[in-house]
Parts: C-alpha cells; structure tokens; sequence
C-alpha cells in the first residue's frame, strides 16, 4: 500500500508540474479556486456520510456483519448524490451573483463544466473512504494508480495542445469517472444484497446522531479550510495574487501528502477503532496517541524545514521561476501545516470516544474566527494576513481539542522524540541552506535533495527518536487484522 501511494504521489507530482507550467499565474489561480470549491460542496453534501462510513464500517468488519456494510454503503452512496446534486445545481444557479465578487464572473461555462465533475467526485471520495475503513487500501491504490496514470497522460495531451482552463476541468471530471467505476464495481461485486439469516440491525439512531453532530461540526471547515484564503484574496488582491497563494498552498498539500497521516492514516484510523471495539475501553488510547504524533513528527518536521530553507531552488529550478515571489508564503505554510498535523491524533481520539459536540463547538468557533481573520488581515497585510489567520486559528482549535480530550483520555507527547527530531532537522536545514548557492539547475537540485534527506537518516539512525518495540507492535497489530480478514465465513 506504501509502496503504491509514493509511485501515487510521484505521477500526482507530475500533474502538478504540468498544471503550473502549461497554465498561466491566472489560469492556475482559477482552476485552483475551482478545485478547492469542491470542499465547499463536498462538506455541504456530505450530511455525515464520510464520518459515519470512517466511523462504524470498521466496527461492522470487527463485528463480521457483512451484510450491514452492504446495506449501509448503498444508502450512504444515494443519501450523498442527492444532497451533492442539490448544493451543486445551488452554486450553478448563484453564479451570477457570486462570479463578479470574486472576479471571476467571465467563467461560468466553465464552472458548470466543474460541476458537473463534481458529483463523480463526491461518489468517488466516499468510495475511497469506504475501502480504506474495510482495510482494502491494498485494492484502492491499484485502481488510483489505473486513475493516476490515465489522468497524467489525459491533462499532458489536454494541456500541451493548448486546452487551457476547460480542458484542464473536463480532464478532471473525466479522471474521477474512471476512479468511481474502478472501485465500485469490485465492491458491488464482493457485497452483496443477501440477508443473512442471523442478521444483526444496524445502530441507526446511533449513526444518525454521530453523523449529524460531525456534518455540523464539519460544517466549520467552510471558514476554516484555505479555500476560504483563497476566496478572500480573490476578491482583495486579484488573480495574480491568487496564483500565488493557490501555487503555495498547493506546493504545502503535495509535501504533506508524504505524510504519516496520509500515507497510511486510513490503516492507523480503521485499526484504532476496531482495536477500540474490541478493547471496549479508553486504556490504550493514550498511549496510541502518543506515538501516532510521534511518527508525525519525525516526517512533518524535517518537511517544513525543507520548505523553510530551500524553497527558492525548488520553485526555480522544478517548478516555474514565475512564481518565486510565492516564496516567503511557502515557507510561511510550511510551519502552518506543520502545526496542523496534530490534528490528526486529536480527532481520531475524539471520534474514537464519540466526542462529536466538542469537535462540532471547537471548529465552529474557530472556523468563524478564520473567516472574520481573513477579511481583517489580508486587506492590511496581503498574503501574508491569509497565513497568520490560517495559522493562528489551527493552534487555538488544537489547544481546545487538546484541554477537551485530556479530561478524559490522559494525553501526552514524549518529549525525547521530538527534541531529537528537531535537532536532526535543524543540522538538515543548516545544510540546505548553505548548500543552495551551489544549485543551479535540475539536477543539482536533486543531488542536494539526496543528499540532504541522506543527512537527516543518517543523524536520525545515530541520534535516534524511536524505541525499535514501536514498528514491531504497530506490524503485529496490523498482521492480526489482516488475517482474520483473510479468514473464510
């Protein structure tokens, strides 16, 4: 599964390549808005059903109440087309209005196009999710790869003939219709519709109340995501400033993607609960905490000092020399989503317990704050307001969930490994940024890479954060679940 998310990333990396270097400052600007428009939409249409499916499929699995998953899947999948459906025909029929507040008034055809690509989306995302809750990642990175490569041939024919934006949207919508036949023909092939005759119901009331309660606190993410940034520069600053901020925002995302949390969230997430179900107790929650911001920590440190101390060669050298003045808002981002990562730990804790009505008061609050920090900041301090208000919003709702969980769930951090990760990227970061005059091309940037990342191994195998018994406990856990998934009915 590792293994297929890097080759996953390295052709998404591709894809971004040919998006910043076929695509003018503005065009990139507004496809970018229009990407990150499809949160908006995918948080109003979700009512819940990627929480609910996150949440109680690996709790159906540990249960083997195969049939629940069947019928809970199929009425997850309808209950967010509709809801899709109606908040994206909403967005098309208030284009008119929303278009010339955001300068982007001239791109309705466009839009509409966008739309349409994203009711595949949201069936395709949920689908993900789904796989990932089943412990099936091993199947979902195949078909993502099948969908990965076709959508990085399609967008390098689509945009080197000179498609533009248009073509850029149809290559998109096109690529998540493969990614939603691909994985959901094999599941309605694997489940299916047979009642059991022991059948065991499905806690509706009690997926209905967790799922309401996430969907609203989920609701906050409208104000809190950098979409929101990416709106109010728009309508502030113009759309070469929207380039920009959309290229750094997008350069922060695709370096956090090699993340823990992303590479093999979707495993640590579905063998916690499962092992919470059959534990039925809060007792190894802590220490599971612990060590998941652990992990997080050694990748998401040494990630933002790259970024920090080297942003300038990547930028000129990998990407596009046109968007250097990105750069100080690069490294600015670096630190955000650095802070951002805890957040993982936090919610899955807070899930796991069912805490949703701290998460839903914690994230409204904070959202709103976001949005009203937006507006004040970006008029005074540009791009630069976008990432304080950003930033400042996620250590306060970190804070909140942090002081909410410890009354419950004793949480804790072990210090020696962070100190030493820290110590390991700092000497890194001394590196990179001695070593950056002597980059001059391509190909020197990838030497210093190397070397570079060689460098923090290394410091971190002699200075090393990590007790050996931690990979061995998380191996034979996984190993565990794995089996008794194997194991014929």
């Amino acid at each position: 599964m590792i293994a297929g998310k890097i080759l996953n990333q390295i052709i998404a990396f591709g894809v971004v390549w040919l998006q910043v270097h076929y695509l003018s400052v503005w065009a990139y600007g507004v496809f970018e808005m229009f990407m990150g428009t499809f949160f908006y939409i995918a948080t109003l249409g979700n009512f819940g059903v990627l929480d609910i499916a996150r949440r109680f499929l690996p709790e159906f699995a540990e249960k083997e109440n195969r049939y629940s998953i069947s019928i809970t899947v199929r009425a997850l999948l309808i209950v967010r087309f509709m809801a899709a459906a109606f908040f994206v025909i909403l967005m098309v029929l208030c284009f008119d209005k929303i278009g010339p507040i955001l300068n982007i008034a001239e791109y309705k055809s466009a839009f509409t196009l966008f739309a349409i690509g994203v009711l595949i989306t949201m069936e395709a995302t949920l689908l993900s999710y789904i796989y990932w809750a089943l412990l099936k990642q091993a199947k979902y990175v195949l078909v993502f790869s099948i969908y990965n490569i076709f959508r990085l041939v399609a967008f390098y024919f689509a945009l080197s003939s000179g498609g533009g934006l248009v073509a850029a949207l149809a290559v998109d919508a096109l690529s998540q219709l493969v990614l939603f036949l691909g994985l959901y023909i094999p599941f309605s092939t694997e489940y299916g519709l047979t009642r059991p005759a022991e059948y065991k119901p499905i806690p509706v009331k009690r997926m209905i109340h967790y799922g309401a309660y996430m969907y609203l606190g989920n609701l906050g993410h409208l104000f809190f995501n950098t979409t929101t940034d990416l709106y109010v520069i728009s309508a502030f600053m113009g759309k070469i400033a929207l380039g920009y901020y959309s290229f750094a925002v997008k350069i922060s995302m695709a370096a956090n993607k090699w993340m823990p949390d992303k590479l093999v969230g979707s495993v640590i997430e579905t063998v916690l609960y499962r092992d919470y179900t059959r534990r039925n107790s809060s007792e190894a929650l802590p220490e599971q905490f612990s060590k998941i911001v652990g992990a997080l920590t050694f990748f998401i440190i040494p990630t933002a000092v790259f970024l920090i101390a080297f942003h300038e060669p990547l930028i000129r050298y990998i990407f596009d020399p046109k968007f250097l003045p990105a750069g100080g808002i690069l490294a600015g981002l670096a630190i955000v989503f650095a802070i951002s990562a805890i957040r993982f730990p936090l919610v899955l804790i807070a899930t796991a317990k069912e805490k949703v009505k701290l998460l839903f008061a914690a994230q409204a609050i904070f959202a709103v704050y976001n949005l009203v920090a937006d507006i004040l900041l970006v008029p005074i301090w540009g791009l630069w307001g976008a990432v304080i208000a950003t930033g400042s919003s996620m250590v306060f709702l970190i804070a909140t969930l942090w002081i909410g969980l410890d009354r419950t769930v004793p949480l804790r951090v072990e210090a020696g490994i962070i100190i030493r990760v820290l110590i390991n990227s700092a000497i890194m970061g001394l590196f990179f940024y001695f070593i950056k005059s002597s980059v001059h091309s391509a190909g020197t940037f990838f030497i210093a890479f190397a070397v570079g990342g060689a460098l923090y191994l290394l410091l971190s195998y002699i200075n090393c954060p990590f007790d050996k018994e931690l990979l061995r406990k998380v191996w034979a856990v996984i190993k565990g679940l794995r089996s008794r998934n194997n194991t014929p009915e």
